[in-house]
């Protein structure tokens, strides 16, 4: 009786450390592949972004060569980066299994025939020939991604299909240019899920475990140990199909299967790659953590049988021997789960026991990962929305305020004319540079970047937190953005790189703050006339100046000296607009803007 105690204590707080390990799994699994989608989503918008600002020609298929390489280059985990045309003209560069880079040329020529050229990229700049074709099948305008493209007429994300002659299984994220008559063309970054299939084969959860990327419906598409499905088909045809059994209500959260006389431990969680709801699923037999532990308490009942009073002593001793090592663990988990995340279990066997201690090792690592999202999700938000979104759940949903904001807008001057004389790398270059000088300027002064627009910055001062001196800080922070725009340019000068001239606008009023989209995609910024109202005098600056409206004067009056004010008439404003430029600021707020 008393082994028979003992195996039921260790089993129950075996299976919650289980649970608890598989969970964790599952979801650095799918943060994991959520990040490098998304960065994927977020590279494919660039090249229509550019077209649209004139920065890049999509009928010049030598600067979207060099495009599409750049992105490839940037992006391990992406098979394919292209541009194609709704005339069928198309550019490719794509890598091989074994990191070899290759582009893709292909046009039509006479009557319906495809012309192709396709060479392999060698060291130095050169060019290795491998394919010439005037029979070429390939026609863009007939792929998945074009349709799929240009049906939303927007960022889309394909549902796995076939890649062209044999390439495989894979996913296509594209973005369409857009013009008076329709689609012009589709830029795209492809994933092939064999290659994606890598990304997984580190993570082990148990010696016969598996982790799994399947779609809504339970088919597998993605395997630990490189097995990625390369054709229609599953792995594990039997074990996917069974899943694939599951009601609605299992497609997430924990529950078992039962398979072929075996019982096994699954949990899934959600994985959205843009429209598409995919799971990822940790599959583990249960006997994998269970063996030892049947085999422990079989031995206990023998010997009880043998002998009740050794039995009883022995039992006693047996419970104590095998509970010990899990209260430990369970006590370590109570100061875990109060933030001591500096704990680390020590293994004292090849057990099970080991097992879960190595098992709770990891989810501390997980934990300190957590904290590392928080300080990565702040680079992109304000600390304090950063703070707010994971805290609260009900941060995410939509809807917004009316507050008074104060607003900071800048950009920079004669941008597109430089952008002529760069190639798209080194403007990209120049931009995240220019960037990366201004980012640290805004947060410092407690800034909230509500978005980058080109080379156009906005910012915004009261939300989600407002403070007394919103506008005493917007002020500041647009002269010690000025002053590092200044270093900037003297570093620049040095190297033998362009200047940067910039203007910036700074008003305050009354706006709609809150979360806007939908429930897949939402975006914290805010709506209203006072928005409107500082892009139009921002467009009224000059390089290196920054105006102040008459409504934003009246609240800093005591810090600053300006100009006289000047009427100036914008667009979509019946009445002139009064605006002062900004010429000193007399108080330092800047330097204690962090307090």
């Amino acid at each position: 009786m008393i082994g028979g105690l003992a195996w039921r204590e260790q089993r129950a707080g075996s299976r919650a450390l289980i649970e608890a390990a598989m969970a964790q799994a599952a979801r650095l699994t799918a943060a994991h592949a959520a990040r490098v989608f998304e960065d994927a989503e977020a590279s494919v918008r660039v090249g229509p972004g550019l077209v649209a600002q004139g920065q890049l020609d999509p009928d010049d298929f030598v600067a979207l060569e060099h495009f599409t390489l750049a992105i490839l280059r940037s992006h391990p985990h992406v098979s394919w980066v292209s541009y194609g045309d709704r005339h069928d003209r198309f550019v490719g560069a794509w890598r091989d299994g074994r990191g070899s880079i290759f582009v893709n040329h292909s046009f039509p020529t006479t009557g319906s025939r495809i012309r192709l050229e396709e060479d392999r990229l060698l060291p130095g700049g050169r060019r290795e020939e491998l394919r010439r074709s005037d029979d070429h099948k390939y026609r863009p305008s007939e792929r998945p991604y074009f349709r799929a493209a240009a049906a939303r007429r927007d960022v889309a994300w394909t549902e796995p299909y076939e890649f062209y002659a044999g390439g495989g299984l894979g996913i296509t994220c594209a973005a369409p240019v857009l013009d008076a008559v329709g689609v012009r063309g589709v830029f795209t970054v492809d994933f092939s899920l064999e290659r994606l299939s890598g990304t997984l084969q580190e993570l082990e959860v148990s010696p016969r475990g598996r982790v799994f990327v399947a779609t809504g419906q339970g088919a597998v598409l993605i395997g630990r140990r490189g097995l990625g499905a390369s054709r229609a088909e599953v792995i594990d045809a039997e074990l996917a199909a069974a899943l694939a059994r599951r009601g609605p209500s299992e497609q997430e959260g924990m529950f078992e299967l039962d398979h072929h006389g075996e019982r096994y431990l699954v949990r899934a969680v959600p994985l959205d790659v843009g429209d598409l709801k995919w799971f990822v699923k940790v599959v583990v037999p249960e006997r994998d953590y269970t063996e030892q532990i049947d085999a422990q308490a079989r031995l206990a009942l023998i010997f009880g049988g043998v002998a009740l009073g050794l039995a009883l002593v022995g039992g006693i001793a047996m419970a104590g021997w095998i509970a010990q090592p899990l209260r430990e663990l369970a006590r370590l988990a109570q100061r875990i789960r109060h933030g001591h995340l500096d704990l680390t279990a020590m293994p004292r066997s090849r057990d099970e026991i080991g097992v879960l201690a190595r098992a709770m090792n990891d989810m501390v690592g997980a934990l300190r990962d957590r904290d590392f999202i928080r300080e990565t999700l702040g680079r992109y938000v304000s600390p304090e929305l950063a703070e707010q979104v994971l805290r609260d759940r009900d941060a995410l949903q939509m809807g917004g305020e009316v507050r008074e904001v104060a607003m900071l807008m800048s950009d920079l001057r004669d941008f597109s004319g430089l952008s002529e004389r760069l190639g798209p790398e080194a403007m990209i270059a120049l931009l995240n540079r220019y960037l990366a000088c201004m980012t640290p300027v805004i947060l410092q002064h407690r800034g909230v970047i509500d978005e980058f627009i080109g080379d156009a910055i906005f910012v915004l001062f009261g939300v989600p937190f407002s403070r007394p001196d919103d506008a005493e800080r917007a002020v500041c922070c647009a002269r010690a953005m000025q002053e590092a725009l200044a270093a900037f340019n003297h570093d620049s000068g040095s190297h033998g790189q362009p200047e940067l001239g910039m203007g910036i606008a700074v008003h305050i009023g009354r706006v709609v703050a809150g979360n806007i989209g939908s429930l897949e995609r939402l975006k914290y910024g805010v709506v209203g006339p006072a928005v409107n109202l500082t892009a139009r005098i921002q467009s009224l600056t000059a390089a290196g100046e920054v105006l102040l409206s008459d409504t934003l004067l009246a609240r800093v009056s005591s810090i600053v000296s300006v100009t006289p004010g000047r009427q100036e008439r914008v667009k979509g404003i019946a009445e002139p607009v009064v605006v002062h430029r900004l010429l000193e600021v007399k108080a330092l707020l800047n330097r204690d803007a962090g307090v």
